[in-house]
C-alpha cells in the first residue's frame, strides 16, 4: 500500500510540474480557468491509467479488487494532490528560474 501512496504522489508531482510549464512556458499566463482543469484532468486520467497497470493487484488494499473502475478514484487521487504540488513546490521554483533569465 505504501508503494501505491508513493506512486500517487510521483504522479501527482510530474503533472503538477506538467501543468506548471503548460501555463506558464506554453500558454503564456493566457489559458482559461476550465482550459486548466481540462488539462490537468486529461494529465490525471493519463498517469492513473498508468497507475492501475502497473500496481501489482496484492498490493491495493483488500476491500479493493483488481478492476479498470480503479481508475476513476486512481485519476481523482492524482488531480487532488497535484494542484498542491504545484502550487506550493514548482510555481516557487519555476518562479525563481524565470527571475533569474530575466536578469
Amino acid at each position: 500500500m505504501i508503494v501505491l501512496v508513493l506512486i500517487f504522489l510521483a504522479f501527482a508531482a510530474f503533472v503538477g510540474l506538467l501543468m506548471e510549464v503548460y501555463k506558464k512556458n506554453i500558454r503564456k499566463d493566457k489559458a482559461g480557468v476550465w482550459e486548466i482543469r481540462g488539462v490537468a484532468l486529461a494529465l490525471s486520467a493519463l498517469f492513473g491509467t498508468v497507475a492501475w497497470l502497473i500496481v501489482d493487484a496484492h498490493s491495493l488494499a483488500t476491500m479493493l479488487k483488481d478492476t479498470p473502475w480503479n481508475i476513476i478514484p486512481f485519476t481523482v487521487i492524482v488531480y487532488l494532490l497535484q494542484l498542491p504540488a504545484c502550487m506550493a513546490v514548482w510555481k516557487p521554483i519555476l518562479k525563481r528560474i524565470a527571475e533569474k533569465k530575466a536578469e
